[in-house]
């Protein structure tokens, strides 16, 4: 079995030279004659593939690997006997084997599959070769090669093997190791981390951090592509605007010679975080961009991103940006992207209507962004986003880049009302009744539910009415808020009785959704998820209160 796989590997590789090359000498092009002529290749390959079925059983790590690259390179999966696809026949010998793979072998069957497109359900569906994996890599970082630590990640990113304590065990081991093993990553190594954790939506800040130490060791190294690899994945997690300011003159170095596409993403970033770079953004900057779009013939994307940093520029940073033929040219491709409804949006719009309010649906705001739904209430006019779980990053509660920089430029620009209504409070409120009046909070209506009423009577005192009913007991949040309130006298009742509160888990959702953004980003609570939780009538006072209550049960532990 060893002979053949290092057969069919050896064929496969010549074949995949000549596919991409194009300098051809007479050696080259006789075996261009025999082996790229459709026919001859799939019935050579048909050949070897029968054979090595029979043989599977004889099989070892290194011959899998090999074999599974070897179909990947050339592009060509072919069926056997019984109608089973090769790949997926290999895939399944893998995970019975399950022992022996060396770093190289996981990271030739990583790549085959993610060279043909085909992620093979075994892996995808079964937890225990992922496990294996990362077993292995994390076992052995030290002694392993950068490239194949994230080359790996990027294939599990990319096959969508986005398990998240498997990331998060890999990561609390670079933590541990701190920046012995980051120091020997490249660039494009470092680079291809980042994007693998943002792709997979794992917010881990402390890996970031190592990892933005080591870039910013090499940020001369960093080229158009890497750069806007990594600026891309601190921005889509909100991790770290220290570094967009270090990276800032190395922007300016590389962009006379990088891709518009490169520029683009990163640009889009700096507007993300809110990045300020005088000595980028400038009139040379402009020029340059203007110069490489008119040179561009199809930059859909490349040209919305720009807008949404247009936008930053011009309307929050009072700055002055593209001049009008470019504007309106990203203007027209923001706005000419795809809109897609969902039926989350649809039964939130039903229930609107429900309760006498008839929404717009997807307006188009004069900043460019679509709004899920807009309605008006006396003199407000209020934009209701039904953000989905790809508004979040991972299963957390803390938005992704991209959706907070559509809430802060819709509010500031578009100057109107918005309220982000989260899937799982939707999805953790049952009955119809129960979701009119979860809107009816979330719109100030006066027909609010219990919470205002209760905090009317005390807004500390929530031990009174079953403080375990209302407030979330993860003992991790935290804020930097130092505000304080006194409690306020509870109605008059017998001691030995608490008051008989009706609970509200939308309610519930909202203060946890309010008290885990402070958590995750750094004190702060994230406007939005402010914003849903007063709208259940909890006071800012009252939530300062629980934050710095959780604060300080934290210490003590």
């Amino acid at each position: 079995m060893e002979q053949l796989s290092h057969t069919i590997f050896s064929i496969a590789l010549i074949v995949s030279s000549l596919l991409t090359r194009y300098k051809k000498c007479d050696l080259e092009e006789s075996l261009r004659q025999i082996l790229l002529k459709q026919k001859i290749k799939e019935e050579v390959f048909n050949l070897f593939a029968c054979e090595a079925v029979k043989k599977l059983h004889q099989s070892d790590a290194h011959n899998l690997s090999n074999l599974a690259y070897a179909y990947a390179s050339i592009g060509y999966t072919p069926s056997i006997s019984d109608g089973q696809d090769f790949l997926k026949v290999i895939a399944k010998k893998v995970v019975e084997l399950r022992s022996g793979f060396s770093t190289q072998d996981i990271s030739l069957i990583l790549r085959a599959y993610v060279t043909t497109r085909k992620p093979s359900p075994i892996f995808l569906k079964l937890g225990t070769f992922a496990r294996f994996v990362v077993d292995h890599v994390v076992a052995f970082i030290d002694e392993l090669h950068p490239h194949e630590v994230s080359k790996t990640l990027w294939v599990f990113a990319e096959l969508g093997i986005h398990r998240k304590k498997l990331f998060k065990r890999l990561a609390n081991r670079i933590v541990e190791l701190d920046s012995d093993i980051l120091a020997r990553f490249t660039a494009e190594n470092l680079s291809g981390v980042a994007r693998a954790f943002a792709l997979s939506k794992c917010h881990h800040p402390g890996l970031f951090k190592l990892v933005a130490q080591a870039a910013i060791r090499l940020k001369d190294d960093f080229s158009g592509h890497h750069l806007a690899t990594l600026l891309w994945a601190f921005a889509t997690l909100r991790i770290d605007e220290q570094i967009f300011v270090s990276f800032a003159p190395i922007v300016v170095a590389i962009l006379d010679i990088a891709k518009i596409h490169h520029i683009s993403i990163i640009v889009w970033s700096y507007a993300i975080m809110d990045a300020d770079a005088p000595e980028l953004f400038n009139s040379h900057f402009v020029n340059q961009v203007t110069l490489k779009c008119k040179n561009t013939s199809n930059g859909g994307h490349s040209l919305s991103r720009l807008h949404q940093w247009n936008l930053w520029q011009t309307k929050e940073k009072m700055r002055p940006g593209f001049q009008p033929l470019l504007q309106n040219k990203c203007y027209n491709s923001f706005i000419s992207q795809e809109i897609q409804s969902s039926t989350f949006q649809s039964d939130v719009v039903s229930t609107l209507s429900s309760i006498g309010i008839v929404p717009k649906e997807e307006v188009l705001m004069d900043s460019g962004y679509s709004i899920d739904a807009v309605i008006t209430l006396g003199e407000r006019t209020i934009g209701i986003e039904m953000d989905g779980p790809h508004h979040f990053i991972g299963d957390s509660k803390l938005p992704t880049g991209s959706t907070i920089l559509k809430r802060r430029q819709v509010q500031s620009i578009d100057g109107i009302e918005l309220i982000s209504l989260p899937h799982w409070i939707w999805r953790e409120t049952k009955r119809s009744t129960e979701k009119q009046q979860l809107l009816r909070d979330l719109l100030g209506l006066k027909d609010t539910s219990f919470v205002r009423d209760t905090l009317e009577t005390t807004e500390v005192g929530m031990e009174a009415a079953g403080e375990g009913e209302f407030i979330s007991k993860n003992e991790d949040l935290h804020c930097t808020s130092s505000t304080s309130i006194k409690k306020r006298t509870a109605p008059s009742t017998k001691a030995s009785k608490k008051p008989d509160y009706k609970v509200n888990p939308a309610a519930t959702a909202a203060l946890e959704a309010a008290l885990g953004s402070a958590q995750e980003g750094n004190g702060v609570v994230d406007p939005a998820c402010l914003k849903t939780a007063l709208g259940f009538g909890y006071s800012k006072a009252f939530l300062n209160a629980k934050v710095d209550e959780q604060e300080a049960r934290r210490t003590e532990i």
